[in-house]
């Protein structure tokens, strides 16, 4: 495996069929193979993918759903093969 992220195969795509925007955590394992923990573990550190939270009040740390967008994560995988592609000769 090369860098950060390397993009998997897409063999679930029941998730890309239908009209929804965003993923919960347990769908981009499924999808894309980051595990729930890296996900959680990156969140805490302040790097990863990007994502929302919904419902979380405010000022509180804790509380909400996490969320990440499909679209986002997709042009992150894209972005981040192009930077491997053009550092490799």
């Amino acid at each position: 495996m090369s860098g950060f992220w390397s993009l998997q195969p897409v063999t679930k795509i029941k998730y890309m069929n239908t009209n929804r925007k965003y993923l919960r955590p347990k769908e981009v394992e499924e999808i894309y193979g980051i595990k729930e923990g890296t996900l959680a573990k990156q969140r805490s550190q302040g790097f990863g993918l990007p994502y929302v939270l919904i419902g979380r009040k405010p000022k509180k740390r804790k509380g909400g759903i996490v969320l990440y967008d499909i679209d986002v994560i997709e042009d992150v995988f894209k972005s981040k093969n192009k930077i491997e592609a053009t550092n490799e000769k």
